[in-house]
């Protein structure tokens, strides 16, 4: 049975093992793309950051070294030379030197090598300087060892900016191409299963288009049309020893037919066999009518059919059959619907499904025909059948297991399939919990 999905779910990326195969890949990529910013961040600027680290515990040795070795005036004026010689910025206040540059110094910094980074406002040049800083404890006060680094700042505000968008966009691109990549695939996998479904249909003809030298999903539509391809011919194989068979005794048992009907005069009790036999030719003369319309070999005798007149005519043929179990036959018809066919045939198509109807609707059953300007449905309110059968019930000999309690071979949905066919009709059988459906919709197309 086709599948109901709409087009979007049959080729969803999301439920399928491609789709989850490019989101595992795009993870991995996504992973390997942050380590690789963390670690260039490490190589670059981290070391710049660990460079002006070093440089300031460097520089605050060498002041406690001074601390230790001067006195408290010789040691700041050892400071104001170190700091006219350095580009070291450095701050103190005690109780004898002062010497702060700034309006405000925050109270939170730490000793080094511990350091914080905090804005100043550089009047000179007009604009704000980022300092990171950190305090030197000697003995004769608290020195504050600072360097400007507002253009590592930035440095590293603007990798992280540039690290953060490569990162995203890696990540769009790689789902994007991911996602077109697995629509890609699943395309080519919903048309194999579109092709299987019609062989599971009963389309044996259907075949897979393949590049004669393509990847590995054209390799196994070849593979796939060469099974196909065995098993129609096993398929026609088959059909056509049945049919010869079937040919070849209907010739003598219409012979026997004959004969026990000439001794039926004689002996009245052989009635019962001369009936089973006329099941049996029955059914020979329904295989090969099946045949040769499933082949196109059948004549039609094409005339204009008014399916009211021709439903009205099946009504009152098996309005008795529908009396002993009690049903009612109703028809709906709101416009006439006209078909070109062979009238013989199609009255034999709705024979067979009224009668269907009649046999498993049930007792006290409603059957109902409606025609509408492009459809006939024969629907009724029994029990239905199950919706995996419902691809079976048109193939060869197929019965369901409320079928087998009556007399028959399972030929006659197949012989209104094959009849709908080849008048260029739509078939279709549906049921549910309210009941079972057969539609013979006009192809417009």
């Amino acid at each position: 049975m086709p599948i109901k999905d709409s087009a979007w779910r049959q080729i969803d990326p999301r439920s399928s093992s491609v789709w989850r195969l490019t989101l595992g890949f795009a993870v991995i990529m996504s992973v390997m793309l942050v380590l690789t910013v963390v670690l260039i961040y490490q190589l670059l600027l981290g070391e710049q950051n660990r460079q002006v680290e070093r440089r300031l515990t460097a520089e605050k040795l060498r002041i406690e070294g001074l601390a230790n070795e001067f006195s408290s005036s010789s040691f700041y004026s050892q400071l104001d030379v170190f700091r006219n010689e350095s580009e070291l910025l450095l701050f103190w206040h005690s109780d004898g030197e002062q010497s702060q540059q700034l309006s405000f110094l925050p109270e939170d910094i730490p000793a080094l090598p511990k350091t914080i980074v905090f804005p100043v406002l550089d009047t000179q040049r007009g604009q704000i300087r980022l300092l990171t800083t950190g305090i030197v404890h000697t003995s004769h006060g608290d020195i504050v060892l600072a360097t400007a680094t507002e253009n590592l700042q930035q440095l590293i505000i603007e990798f992280k900016t540039v690290a953060f968008w490569a990162c995203l966009i890696s990540l769009l691109l790689t789902g994007l191409f991911g996602y077109i990549f697995a629509r890609r695939h699943l395309r080519r996998v919903h048309y194999f299963n579109s092709t299987a479904e019609q062989v599971q249909n009963g389309d044996l003809s259907a075949r897979i288009s393949h590049k004669q030298k393509g990847d590995e999903f054209d390799k196994l539509g070849a593979h796939i049309n060469t099974m196909l391809d065995a098993v129609e011919d096993n398929f026609a194989l088959v059909q056509g020893i049945t049919d010869n068979i079937a040919h070849d005794l209907k010739t003598p048992l219409t012979r026997l037919r004959l004969n026990l009907e000439q001794q039926a005069a004689h002996f009245p009790e052989i009635g019962l066999e001369i009936e089973q036999l006329d099941t049996i030719i029955n059914t020979f003369d329904a295989m090969l009518k099946l045949t040769r319309l499933e082949h196109g070999k059948f004549p039609l005798n094409l005339q204009r059919i008014d399916c009211q007149l021709l439903a009205e005519d099946l009504i009152d043929m098996l309005q008795p059959s529908a009396d002993c179990n009690k049903q009612q036959i109703k028809l709906y018809s709101t416009v006439p619907l006209i078909l070109q066919g062979d009238k013989n045939l199609l009255f034999q198509a709705l024979f067979n499904l009224l009668d269907n109807a009649i046999k498993y609707a049930g007792i006290d059953a409603c059957i109902s025909i409606t025609i509408d300007a492009s459809s006939l449905s024969i629907s009724d309110d029994g029990s239905g059948v199950e919706k995996a059968q419902l691809s079976q019930l048109t193939k060869r000999f197929y019965r369901g297991d409320p079928a087998r309690q009556y007399e028959g071979f399972g030929l006659g949905l197949a012989t209104v399939k094959a009849i709908c066919d080849r008048h260029n009709l739509l078939l279709d059988l549906t049921s549910n919990s309210g009941g079972f459906c057969a539609t013979i919709t006009d192809n417009l197309d």
